[in-house]
């Protein structure tokens, strides 16, 4: 079981990095290209924990860095940042951690998983696509109007993606199948 959720991971990882580096392009909405990469991470992100997030964003940022460089160690250290700032908020307690909250009596109900994960989506490419706008305006630009829409339409068209991406992610994953009783 343990192999195969490994090996089902792996694919994952595999699957987000190779939309991101070729298909991204080719799925733009107004000349702005969704990403991909952070919408499978939010998915896994609420189906499975903060553990497999920061494989799979680190796996995808270094796959990122090395087959499509831009800026110097960018990739590598920026997706598993906003990937694990997204899991502090919207990944999946523990059972431990929820019982922990019962009794000292912060106990919070957690979202539904399928908003929490286009939130956890949002979040991630917000936070990405604020460094990238701080990138620029520390490097010069002047910060129009323009560079903002790109910015909002990135984060809500990923945003969408994860929420149609989750389905078939979490069945394949088989977070649908009930647990039969012992």
């Amino acid at each position: 079981a343990v192999l195969k959720k490994g090996l089902k991971i792996f694919v994952l990882t595999l699957l987000a990095y190779l939309l991101q580096a070729t298909a991204a392009v080719h799925m733009a909405i107004a000349d702005v290209a969704p990403n991909p990469a952070m919408a499978i991470i939010a998915v896994a992100t609420v189906c499975l924990g903060r553990k497999y997030t920061f494989v799979m964003s680190l796996a995808v940022g270094y796959l990122l860095e090395i087959m499509m460089p831009t800026i110097e160690y960018f990739h590598i250290l920026l997706y598993p940042v906003c990937c694990m700032l997204a899991a502090l908020f919207f990944a999946d307690k523990s059972e431990r951690r929820l019982e922990e909250e019962r009794t000292t009596g912060r106990y919070h109900r957690q979202l539904n998983p399928h908003l929490r994960t286009p939130l956890a989506a949002a979040l991630s490419v917000a936070v990405y696509e604020g460094v990238h706008l701080t990138y620029l305006y520390l490097g010069g630009v002047t910060l129009d109007s323009g560079h903002i829409s790109r910015a909002v339409i990135d984060v809500v068209y990923t945003m969408a993606l994860a929420g149609l991406l989750q389905f078939p992610i979490r069945k394949w994953l088989g977070v649908y199948r009930l647990r039969h009783a012992q």
